[in-house]
């Protein structure tokens, strides 16, 4: 019986191990592609007639692309930011500003806040960081890079 390969475990956006181990992937696939391409941009300069210009160009296209594509994925995480941002402070300007309840329930509440405002933040970086993450690692694939 052939043996199946496990998809691999998507993360949660606020899922920070998930996003530290893509940055680290993307850093790694990078220096791999990056090594790959240098001795294409050394063999064009060099001999301008046997250059891989179909390479050379898609060195220059895709990083836009795939920054573009990141920037509309994390577009509506970063309104959430903003939108739990406007709640919270709108929240606390109502808030009494006297007594000892109060200003311990203030104190909760803005911690409250910012653990919300870490997941939020983590939830756009890793929408934003995906399709960059992809290009590299597809790159590297695809060039048989090796670092």
């Amino acid at each position: 019986m052939p043996r199946t390969r496990k998809p691999r475990r998507k993360a949660a956006p606020a899922d920070a191990f998930a996003l530290a181990t893509t940055g680290a992937e993307l850093a790694l696939a990078s220096l791999r592609v990056v090594n790959a391409r240098t001795p294409m941009i050394v063999q064009a300069v060099n001999d301008p007639a046997r250059g891989n210009y179909a390479e050379l160009t898609r060195m220059v296209s895709e990083k836009p692309l795939a920054f573009a594509r990141g920037a509309h994925a994390a577009g509506p995480a970063w309104l959430a930011m903003a939108a739990e941002s406007n709640r919270y402070l709108t929240q606390a300007w109502r808030a009494p500003t006297w007594g000892l309840a109060p200003a311990l329930n203030s104190s909760l509440d803005a911690m409250a806040f910012w653990g919300r405002m870490m997941s939020l933040g983590m939830a756009w970086q890793s929408a934003m960081l995906a399709p960059v993450h992809a290009t590299a690692t597809a790159n590297a694939r695809r060039l048989g890079a090796k670092a």
